[in-house]
């Protein structure tokens, strides 16, 4: 099936109800259903796997419709998993938006740590 035609619905069923070629209008009530159930194959399963087979320390998921967090006791395996993860939307004709899309540094130690370095308050 091809992915970006994944939402798309056209002709008559059986019980003769006419379907437009119209897709789902972004932000309709039913956007964030759909989002769960495609990004359920596409994302959760496969972060599940990588986080049980690949991660070399504690990661975390939280994700609402489209939204995600992602959270690594490694700095590594943040940076592998995103460059993976880029991977694995582009197979579905998916990509993360770039100005939304970022590493950022956190926890209980993420002050010190950041000012030791000379770097300014932790992200939020």
């Amino acid at each position: 099936m091809d992915p970006q035609r994944a939402f798309r619905l056209s002709g008559v069923d059986s019980g003769g109800r006419r379907f437009s070629d119209q897709r789902t209008v972004q932000g309709a009530v039913i956007s964030p259903l759909l989002a769960n159930i495609y990004l359920h194959y596409v994302f959760d399963l496969w972060a599940e796997r990588r986080r049980r087979h690949e991660a070399t320390g504690d990661m975390i998921m939280v994700r609402y419709a489209d939204d995600l967090a992602v959270g690594f006791e490694h700095e590594a395996d943040a940076h592998r998993f995103l460059d993976a993860m880029r991977a694995r939307f582009a197979k579905f004709a998916l990509s993360l938006h770039p100005e939304k899309t970022r590493l950022i540094e956190f926890g209980r130690f993420a002050a010190a740590s950041r000012s030791k370095r000379g770097l300014g308050k932790p992200e939020g």
